[in-house]
């Protein structure tokens, strides 16, 4: 989300605010597929500071509603996200939406920022309440999930919030990357690149113990008769299903 802030800060900055100006920009995010006739294309650097500013600007402008809708949309796995965030943007001082642009749903940007920010937000709902922590030597407990959106860094309160006496780790294997969790400090997200091995190696004696009990528990509770796969798998998800113990 950063980088797209920087670029719409930039935008803002170098063009003369004409509206027509703004409508013809573009934001892109990662490797630029198929090149268009007749455009510039500028690289931005991330800049936290004018990412701050832009954050600034939206909740004053439009409301926390508004820029944790866009924060949800950059999160998710859509070419179009970024783009996206910055065609609303514009709309809603073009506008002047104020705390109602989120609710603009004959917008096009609007529509589909709101489409992609809903994605994100069921895929985040999904893994805080399925994630499961095992234990490892040591004491710290670790997860590993693969989430099609990204969003490991918005799991990091609900964690920090349940758990803020305890080291965990979140590795996200789809983008090879963690969710470090020191007890009592703020969580940092970093690359993997082969951080850390096997966790099966290194699990605790004691979390092997439990999950060995619970795996008989859920198979000593469940009635065949009334076994409904495909309801199961409408909550849970079989790229989910994976990623837990009892199945």
């Amino acid at each position: 989300i950063e980088g797209i802030f920087t670029a719409i800060y930039d935008i803002y900055t170098h063009t003369s605010k004409h509206i027509a100006t703004l409508d013809n920009c573009k934001v892109l995010t990662g490797e630029i597929g198929n090149f268009e006739l007749f455009s510039e294309y500028i690289d931005v650097v991330t800049d936290p500071e004018k990412a701050m500013k832009v954050t600034r600007t939206i909740c004053d402008r439009f409301g926390f509603e508004a820029y944790e809708c866009f924060l949800y949309a950059a999160a998710c796995d859509d070419e179009r996200k970024a783009d996206v965030i910055y065609k609303s943007i514009v709309t809603g001082f073009k506008m002047n939406a104020g705390f109602k642009l989120v609710s603009m749903w004959t917008e096009p940007s609007v529509a589909l920022m709101n489409e992609l920010q809903r994605k994100a937000r069921n895929e985040f709902f999904r893994w805080r309440e399925f994630l499961q922590f095992h234990e490892l030597n040591g004491g710290t407990l670790f997860s590993r999930i693969g989430p099609v959106c990204d969003i490991l860094a918005l799991l990091a309160p609900h964690f920090e919030n349940r758990l803020p006496n305890e080291n965990f780790m979140i590795y996200d294997e789809i983008r090879d990357k963690y969710l470090v969790h020191e007890k009592g400090k703020a969580s940092i997200v970093v690359i993997g690149d082969g951080l850390l091995p096997n966790e099966n190696n290194i699990l605790s004696d004691n979390d092997k113990h439990y999950d060995a009990l619970f795996k008989v528990f859920t198979e000593s509770i469940a009635i065949k008769e009334r076994e409904n796969l495909k309801l199961q798998q409408q909550l849970m998800p079989l790229r989910i299903q994976k990623y837990k113990i009892e199945f």
